[in-house]
């Protein structure tokens, strides 16, 4: 039998956009009998699927060093026909056999500044190993994919584009659970919604600043953010205090899963400024709860809210005020709105990615 590795070192089911991506695909193989994933005991395990568990424990620095460990480990290793890496673990195609890996995106290097420098470091280090050893390069996006090949050389041939999904948790809500649900928050005021992780490339500070453009003609209005803090975030903080929006402002951590559906329903519009995705997740979430999205007009955003999606220039702080107010504003354009996101949404789904996926481990294994 023919035997898959599927490398998920140390993530957790729900907690990052990464770890989404790859027990996704693990949920969504219909043929899983040849797959088997590589963890760390620290890890999620996946029902249904046997594990090689490596443990090379290191709180600090543990993408890069447990993935030096799968070297010293690699005989438990050398069984599989293919070896893929869905995470961006620093992990080089050093097993002689077919290599495949998930490249989301290259920020480190398209943006030093916007990441730690030891990640950075490590990661232009790695990844021009990877990009050339590998047998087969997936991408989230043809953003993505642009980038490898203008920045690397890498043959077009060898880089296959495979958007993500979105779970059907994602879906519209009777009125009745967002009611209680706005309730159990406290969510009195119509408001508009921000969700990810607070770091520099989100572009947050700009979105308070059109917050607060707006509030000049709907004083009513709210911002949420939701997201875990995750480095350099102070700035955010400070542009709140210095716009003295403390009280229009509303920071929330930590939603659990089954209440971020909730949350998009109940927002008025989702805004996504972000300087750089290799995919984003969140506005594809709040597409398919029928809630309407703008987001920046850079890398491949355009691509996942289509050609009539509300796209603007991640500075333009007039401009994304503008946006806001005319949905907030006109229930009607609303409404159309919310009709076109959740049928382009419908183009997305994990069974796909995860179908896509499979045949690329076919092709590898089959067809030489």
């Amino acid at each position: 039998m023919k035997k898959i590795g599927i490398i998920t070192g140390n993530l957790k089911k729900e907690q990052t956009g990464i770890g989404i991506y790859t027990f996704e695909l693990l949920n969504n193989f219909v043929n899983n009998e040849d797959i088997f994933t590589i963890k760390h005991s620290s890890g999620d395990s996946k029902e249904n699927y046997e594990s090689i568990v490596i443990n090379f424990p290191s709180k600090r620095f543990f993408s890069l060093l447990w993935s030096i460990g799968l070297i010293i480990f690699r005989k438990k290793l050398k069984s599989f026909d293919i070896i893929h890496n869905p995470a961006q673990y620093p992990v080089l195609p050093f097993f002689g056999k077919k290599y495949i890996a998930t490249i989301h995106d290259i920020i480190p290097i398209l943006f030093p500044e916007m990441v730690g420098k030891i990640h950075g470091l490590a990661f232009k280090f790695y990844i021009p190993i990877i990009l050339k050893k590998s047998t087969k390069i997936i991408t989230d996006s043809h953003s993505t994919k642009n980038d490898i090949i203008n920045l690397f050389s890498i043959p077009s041939s060898k880089i296959e584009v495979i958007p993500l999904g979105v779970s059907n948790i994602f879906k519209k809500y009777p009125s009745e659970e967002i009611q209680e649900f706005k309730k159990r928050y406290n969510l009195v005021k119509p408001f508009i919604l921000f969700i990810g992780a607070l770091e520099p490339k989100k572009n947050i500070p700009n979105l308070i600043k059109a917050f607060q453009l707006c509030l000049n003609e709907r004083s009513d209005l709210e911002l949420i953010i939701a997201g875990k803090k995750s480095w350099d975030y102070e700035n955010i903080f400070t542009t709140v205090e210095n716009l003295g929006l403390m009280e229009k402002v509303r920071f929330i951590d930590y939603i659990p899963t089954r209440d971020l559906p909730l949350l998009y329903n109940a927002a008025e519009v989702f805004v996504f400024p972000s300087l750089y995705e290799g995919f984003g997740l969140p506005p594809l979430e709040s597409m398919k709860c029928g809630t309407p999205v703008i987001v920046s007009n850079r890398s491949s955003l355009p691509e996942i809210v289509g050609p009539l999606g509300l796209m603007v220039a991640p500075d333009d702080i007039k401009k994304i005020c503008s946006l806001i107010l005319k949905i907030v504003n006109d229930r009607s354009y609303r409404d159309q709105l919310s009709e076109y996101y959740l049928q382009y949404a419908s183009n997305f789904s994990w069974e796909k990615c995860a179908q896509k996926t499979y045949d690329i481990y076919q092709e590898l294994l089959y067809n030489d």
